[in-house]
């Protein structure tokens, strides 16, 4: 029988099988997870495994402590209370405090902006990194601090909503990565809002943690304790008395002017934005490790029934046939650019792309339900697995005609920020046809499958993200109607209002087309206004960034050229007059008609292209 007051205490960690001892959060277990019953034993040593109601050792366990005193089995069945913070963590914590209010806080209110993004992101991350007790490196945590670094220098560049959410994202992914070798999406999801749920007992650790420190600490022969707390409790109760007494509240309002006039005491919200940082720093410096248990191999599920076999043989026969007729008609009208009798190549592939590529996405869903269980290893499915491969095969051929749907749209009208989102979409369900190859080759489990899917789903957001999508769009497009196109115009009127594209259209006020320059520059003029309004607005630094200072000291060079340019013409009527020049290009109306469309000043076809 055990000594029941002997119980060992948790120390910082968990036994993982791919880690050290001082691995803080174990694959498929977390901080806070139960305690497994095959955790190590020391009494037995550390190669034999404990009996399910010995209490275990976790080497290293960096957060949480064992209830002392209790006996062996119900120590095993109780939640480890949370360890206090450290003073190193509780000197970060007050460090992004600090760096938030740096970053986000100017004239009584928030004023994020470009380069004070940048420095919340560039310093959050190297805080939590000198503020965890041990970190695992992997290639998984390298990739999620590269695709840090490219938010940092998207948000100095230029910011939008769509990067904040991902630099966010990539901030809980950071601190679990730094503590896990491979958290995947679904974990991330998870160990979020755990620590969401969780908050609570992260700030008790930190109250925790903040009373060892001040019992530790003197001022000669005094503890700070004793002088803290009842000065704390004082200002409590005087505040309710305030509220509670007009006499107290005029008192209490004269002292706190005039010790406002002396020190500069923060405002409501600002005290408010820091309690919310904070709670949000705790969040990341104790993230919630849940990482999913089992493995990712194929569990064999006895043999297939007669029924699922002929089942998932005559589907996927059926569904041969029909991805081939889809890639013969392919083959006839879309890659020999034959079109069929009375259509265009064009109208052939007119909305092809986002269909072709919800077919691919059921194509992955079907067979990653289809050979989940014991078709995926029965050899008597030998056959059906072939098929498989053979519709995965005509599956990426299908991904070749999506793309060149897309590539279809792209040489008629020009390119934009949406048929790039077509691209990276495309090539995301590509990606997911393989790695259901790659399942069904190496019998994984479909939650192999899905990880790895909401991994690259979750890497093509961000890197759209970050990716000036719309400055490369603008600049292929100015390329082709300096070329004698039209029919990219139609863009420019979104690519005007974005600050990274803007002044991409410059070159636009040297076209030959009278038409062309009027209704550019009066796109340009909107844009430089808007440009000017913000930067008006924009009082310090951290609200700045290098797109919107360099469109604006472009557009502000080029003032003369767009006034020229416009010819003392209304604004809104030349926008109309490049609108409809646009849509009468990309419906293929002739030179003539297109000739026959009035400038905003009245000029007709002879004379509006100069």
């Amino acid at each position: 029988m055990q000594n029941e007051s002997a119980a060992p205490s948790l120390t910082s960690g968990l036994l993982d099988s791919n880690a050290g001892p001082a691995s803080p959060c174990a694959e498929g277990r977390g901080p806070e997870g139960a305690l497994a019953p095959n955790a190590v034993f020391p009494a037995q040593g550390m190669g034999h495994r404990a009996h399910p109601d010995h209490y275990p050792l976790w080497p290293a366990q960096p957060y949480r402590v064992a209830p002392n005193g209790y006996p062996l089995r119900i120590a095993a069945q109780r939640r480890a209370r949370p360890r206090p913070f450290r003073p190193l963590e509780l000197a970060v914590a007050a460090a992004m405090i600090v760096l938030v209010d740096v970053a986000a806080w100017s004239g009584g209110a928030l004023a994020a902006g470009g380069f004070g993004l940048a420095l919340f992101f560039l310093g959050l991350p190297l805080l939590l990194f000198g503020a965890a007790r041990s970190w695992r490196g992997s290639v998984r945590l390298g990739i999620v601090a590269g695709l840090l670094t490219l938010i940092v220098v998207r948000c100095a560049v230029a910011p939008t909503t769509g990067v904040v959410a991902s630099g966010l994202g990539l901030l809980v992914a950071f601190g679990l990565a730094l503590r896990a070798r491979r958290p995947f999406v679904p974990e991330i999801v998870a160990s979020a809002f755990a620590a969401v749920v969780g908050l609570p007992s992260r700030i008790g650790a930190a109250a925790a943690g903040l009373r060892a420190v001040a019992a530790r600490t003197r001022l000669g022969e005094v503890s700070v304790l004793p002088v803290v707390v009842p000065a704390g409790l004082v200002a409590l109760f005087l505040g309710v008395f305030a509220l509670a007494n007009p006499v107290v509240a005029h008192g209490l309002g004269v002292a706190w002017s005039a010790l406002a006039r002396v020190v500069a005491l923060p405002s409501l919200g600002r005290v408010v934005f820091w309690a919310v940082t904070l709670a949000g720093g705790l969040a990341l410096l104790r993230p919630a490790c849940r990482l999913a248990r089992g493995g990712e191999e194929a569990a064999a599920a006895g043999d297939a029934s007669e029924t699922s076999l002929a089942v998932a043989r005559n589907a996927l026969v059926g569904l041969n046939v029909l991805f081939f007729a889809e890639n013969a008609l392919d083959a006839t009208y879309l890659w020999s650019g034959t079109a069929p009798a009375g259509m265009s190549t064009q109208q052939y592939a007119h909305q092809g792309a986002f269909w072709l590529t919800l077919a691919l996405v059921m194509l992955t869903a079907v067979l990653g339900a289809m050979f989940r269980g014991a078709l995926a290893h029965d050899a008597r499915a030998q056959k059906s697995r072939w098929l498989a491969y053979a519709w995965m095969a005509q599956g990426l051929v299908l991904g070749l005609g999506t793309y060149r749907r897309i590539a279809i749209h792209i040489a008629k009208s020009g390119l934009s920020d949406l048929r790039i989102v077509g691209i990276l979409g495309t090539s995301l369900v590509v990606c997911g046809v393989v790695l259901v190859a790659l399942k069904l080759r190496r019998r994984k489990a479909l939650t192999w499958l899905l990880r790895r899917q909401l991994d690259a789903l979750a890497f093509t957001v961000v890197v759209y993200a970050v990716a000036p999508t719309h400055l490369v769009s603008a600049k292929v497009n100015v390329a082709r109607v300096l070329g004698g196109e039209y029919r990219p115009v139609l863009h420019a009127f979104r690519q005007s209002h974005e600050t990274e594209s803007a002044a991409a259209l410059l070159p636009l006020l040297d076209h030959p087309d009278a038409r062309v320059r009027q209704g550019v520059a009066a796109l340009l003029d909107d844009a430089h206004q808007a440009l000017r309004a913000r930067s008006d607005e924009r009082t310090t630094w951290r609200e700045r960034d290098v797109a919107s200072e360099r469109a604006l000291a472009a557009l502000d060079s080029a003032s003369e050229r767009i006034a020229q340019a416009l010819g003392g013409a209304d604004r809104a009527e030349a926008r109309q007059v490049l609108l409809e020049i646009s849509r009468a290009a990309n419906e293929d109306r002739s030179l003539e008609e297109l000739l026959a469309i009035p400038a905003a000043n009245g000029l007709r076809s002879r004379s509006v292209v100069q």
